[in-house]
């Protein structure tokens, strides 16, 4: 196995929302978005979602990171954040995860953060993603 990374374009969006339906996970684009896939031959067996939320904002949000769970604990995730990292330098990147995602994030760059660091677009949406799982986290990461 030999999976490689690629930006999605817009003929990858119907596959790309399959795969996430077939994962059990509700993804959507938020609009000023990059998103990154891992593919095995033409299959895609991973992803994760950049999405800028507003033009001006230098606050990138990375969300929907999903493995494919027969290819999961291979490093793939970790892949896609250094891939994600690189494509992405000197933005900031922030994400939203539960208490038991926090070691992960760390070995990858993050840095827990409170939330008011977050500005105006992206606190609204963790305010309103945190009324169903108030045990979600801020993790920022400089790249």
């Amino acid at each position: 196995m030999k999976p490689s990374i690629t930006t999605a374009s817009k003929r990858d969006k119907k596959s790309l929302m399959r795969f996430y339906k077939q994962q059990f996970y509700s993804a959507g684009l938020l609009g000023l978005d990059s998103v990154y896939i891992i593919k095995d031959e033409q299959e895609i067996i991973g992803a994760v979602i950049i999405s800028a939320i507003e033009k001006s904002n230098n606050q990138l949000f990375l969300h929907a990171l999903v493995i494919k769970q027969e290819f999961r604990h291979k490093k793939l995730a970790t892949r896609l954040i250094q891939h994600v990292r690189l494509h992405h330098e000197k933005q900031q990147l922030f994400c939203f995860a539960q208490e038991h995602l926090a070691h992960f994030y760390q070995q990858n760059g993050f840095s827990q953060v409170p939330e008011h660091l977050l500005l105006q677009p992206l606190l609204r949406r963790y305010s309103r993603y945190k009324k169903t799982n108030n045990m979600l986290l801020v993790f920022k990461c400089e790249v």
